[in-house]
């Protein structure tokens, strides 16, 4: 058992999830971050990286066959600064497609799947998670309307996972930010900071904003 001091604990790297639209330009984002960078693309969308000399690419399979052994490889050996996970809203739909396709329900995800791939989806963060150096997860936004003790009615945004996924994996991040346009600027900026409408956290910084680039 080890004992820390937490005034000793330092916060070497970091645990990200970003979401927004498609369209809104997270992969090209992805590009920028600092150091060497690994993209494991699961939705075919890094064409817009190409010509970045900072960035490797994964293409996984569409029947994620090799994305253990992405996995296993990193676990051996990290020789990069920042790895990414774009994106987990097309994982998720993709490993329930892939179970879909080997049950009994002509090709439709059964009931069953839908927790496995809860499982099995955060097992794979918590993976890349313990990984040295920075971890960013990329997703899709969904805006999702709830209903408050109140009575009042209001349009919350959020990361887009099934079930009780978001809430797994947002637990597991230290930075949870909703990538915004700027009506002033035409800049873009990262929201951190949660409210009833906006899923959002900055664990480390407790900043509300800030620019991509100031992220890490």
């Amino acid at each position: 058992m080890q004992i820390l001091k937490a005034k000793d604990i330092k916060a070497d790297k970091q645990t990200l999830l970003i979401y927004a639209p498609p369209g809104f330009g997270k992969t090209t984002l992805l590009g920028g971050l600092p150091g060497k960078t690994l993209i494991i693309d699961v939705d075919q969308g890094t064409s817009v990286l190409q010509g970045n000399e900072a960035v490797d690419i994964v293409r996984l399979d569409p029947s994620l066959s090799d994305l253990p052994q992405v996995v296993e490889m990193l676990q051996k050996k990290n020789d990069y600064d920042n790895v990414c996970i774009d994106s987990l809203s097309e994982l998720e739909r993709a490993m329930l497609t892939a179970y879909g396709r080997e049950g009994k329900n002509d090709g439709a995800p059964e009931m069953q799947h839908y927790l496995k791939v809860q499982y099995k989806l955060a097992d794979y963060c918590r993976r890349f998670r313990g990984l040295s150096g920075n971890t960013v997860f990329t997703a899709w936004e969904d805006l999702r309307e709830f209903i408050a003790p109140s009575g009042e009615k209001y349009t919350q945004a959020r990361p887009l996972l099934g079930g009780k996924s978001i809430d797994l994996i947002c637990g597991l991040c230290d930075t949870v930010g909703r990538l915004v346009i700027s009506q002033k600027d035409g800049e873009r900026y990262i929201q951190l900071e949660g409210s009833s409408t906006v899923v959002a956290k900055d664990r480390l910084k407790k900043r509300k904003f800030c620019k991509f680039e100031e992220l890490i």
